[in-house]
């Protein structure tokens, strides 16, 4: 299983981005607000069309070129903000992301599992708009969960979580990589790139700067031009930590 980007130029925020990717990895996509994260977060899950130049494949085949009932099957998506769905409890918000899933994913256990991941099954009889942010943020992971698909994105998965909830979502996503999934997210936090992704994709002004592991990435040179920051790290067994200064 894997996963070629290749030329991708839709808009003047995301123009060439070349990388690749395989099953087991966690990749992070990461740079400056308006860099062109989620932009090409849709380019791969095929809902940026046409694209100008350029494919997606995964195991040599187009995503662009499949049905939209294979690419159910292939993504769970979380995307960076999702569409308000009314007050309805978060039950039938979730049950609402089965009516797509092949017959054999879409079952009540299949709900219960994801609820059961992210430690929402408190929630399910409350309305969703009277969560919190974070609370919701958990909700709509979960619903991106549900059918158990070989490639995971996410758009700003730790967003509104706090430090707990950004830990235990982090980790989860390492799990479904250790597990044989391909991982793809875009992250604001270096600090938890460095400590949780196999590869970092680093994004400036629509374009690839650098790409590779994060030690490679994440080097001061990067970190100047795409940030405007001065880096300092402070590393432990438990994991890495970021000291920025600013540049400018």
């Amino acid at each position: 299983m894997s996963l070629h980007v290749a030329q991708i130029a839709h808009s003047t925020r995301l123009q060439q981005v070349s990388f690749t990717a395989k099953a087991g990895q966690f990749v992070g996509i990461i740079g400056a607000n308006g860099a062109g994260k989620s932009s090409l977060l849709t380019a791969i899950t095929g809902q940026l069309m046409p694209l100008h130049q350029g494919s997606v494949h995964y195991n040599e085949r187009s995503v662009l070129h499949m049905s939209a009932s294979e690419r159910r099957a292939l993504f769970g998506y979380l995307p960076q903000s999702p569409a308000l769905h009314g007050d309805i409890s978060v039950s039938h918000f979730l049950q609402s992301g089965l009516v797509n899933l092949p017959a054999a994913n879409a079952g009540r256990d299949e709900l219960t599992r994801v609820a059961n991941l992210l430690a929402i099954t408190g929630f399910l009889p409350r309305p969703l708009p009277h969560l919190s942010g974070g609370e919701q943020r958990r909700i709509h992971l979960a619903r991106a969960l549900l059918g158990d698909q070989p490639w995971l994105v996410c758009d700003e998965p730790t967003a509104s979580l706090d430090l707990h909830h950004q830990l235990k979502v982090m980790a989860l996503l390492r799990s479904f990589a250790d597990n044989g999934k391909l991982v793809t997210a875009a992250l604001h936090d270096l600090s938890l790139a460095a400590r949780f992704c196999d590869k970092l994709v680093l994004l400036h002004e629509g374009r690839l700067m650098a790409c590779g592991e994060p030690a490679e990435v994440l080097s001061e040179a990067n970190l100047a031009r795409a940030f405007a920051i001065k880096a300092r790290w402070l590393c432990t067994e438990q994991g890495v930590a970021l000291l920025p200064t600013l540049l400018k």
